[in-house]
């Protein structure tokens, strides 16, 4: 080997670190970790509050929804009884107008019709 190689040429004498070289580095060191530390908090809260609104309002949709099935619901049934009474106020005037039409003598042939809401429902 000649006495240029990396292997023979001595490494400056550094000696060891000072207190307080090792004192601020370690300080620094920490102070880098504690400001993760905060800014990683800080990410967390926010994400929690955000994690929680978005939770309620959830739970808020699912509220309205369930209340506009009741609504639906409701609605039907209020439908359905519409249309039996409809069907009842049409089949009281067909037997109230025979039964006029019997008082004066007259004869009318109904063909036996019940009512039919003709697939509106």
């Amino acid at each position: 080997m000649d006495s240029d190689s990396d292997y023979e040429r001595e490494l400056p004498d550094t000696g060891p670190p000072t207190p307080i070289d090792v004192g601020s580095f370690d300080l620094l060191a920490r102070m880098i970790e504690e400001s993760q530390r905060m800014h990683q908090l800080k990410n967390i809260k926010k994400l929690a509050t955000e994690n929680t609104k978005m939770q309620n309002a959830i739970l808020q949709y699912q509220e309205l929804g369930c209340k506009t099935v009741e609504l639906f619901e409701k609605a039907y049934q209020a439908l359905q009884t519409l249309k039996r009474a409809f069907g009842n106020c049409v089949d009281e005037d067909i037997a109230a107008e025979k039964d006029w039409l019997t008082f004066w003598g007259i004869s009318k042939q109904h063909r036996g019709q019940r009512y039919s809401p003709a697939g509106w429902i």
